[in-house]
């Protein structure tokens, strides 16, 4: 048992020390002093990817306009390699814009009827007559 009585005598002298030693910590270091000393880190840190992100800003704006002045160049010779071509296909536009607008001419005169048949007489009365013949013969018998 007094192994166990020296060892939690140990320990308590262990956390007695650490105590002492946290509280002349904080007691040495004002925690007001702390946070101002952290919010300033924090600021300076901002400045620094501040001034980082404007510096690539002002490469990047530099680097479209190059891109934009060399772009501009090959449209331009683009445009005068096929300007002849450009001429022409805007000229036969027009001209069919023209031709589209205006109303077309009537087309040629049909011609004329093909002459009706001459329709067969249907002799009806013969027909009515052999019909009537044909019944009174069915009736009689």
């Amino acid at each position: 048992m007094s192994d166990q009585t020296t060892q939690k005598e140990k320990v308590m002298g262990k956390i007695n020390e650490i105590k002492k030693n946290v509280e002349t910590f904080i007691a040495d270091v004002n925690v007001n002093e702390l946070k101002e000393s952290l919010n300033t880190m924090v600021k300076d840190a901002q400045k620094d990817f501040s001034n980082l992100v404007d510096k690539d800003l002002g490469v990047l704006k530099t680097k479209f306009a190059k891109e934009k002045g060399i772009l501009e160049k090959k449209a331009k010779k683009f445009y005068e390699g096929h300007k002849k071509e450009i001429n022409a296909l805007q000229a036969k536009f027009e001209k069919m814009v023209k031709t589209s607008g205006k109303k077309q001419a009537p087309k040629v005169a049909k011609a004329a009827p093909k002459a009706a048949a001459p329709k067969k007489k249907v002799a009806t009365k013969k027909v009515a007559k052999v019909v009537q013949k044909i019944t009174k013969k069915s009736k009689k018998k």
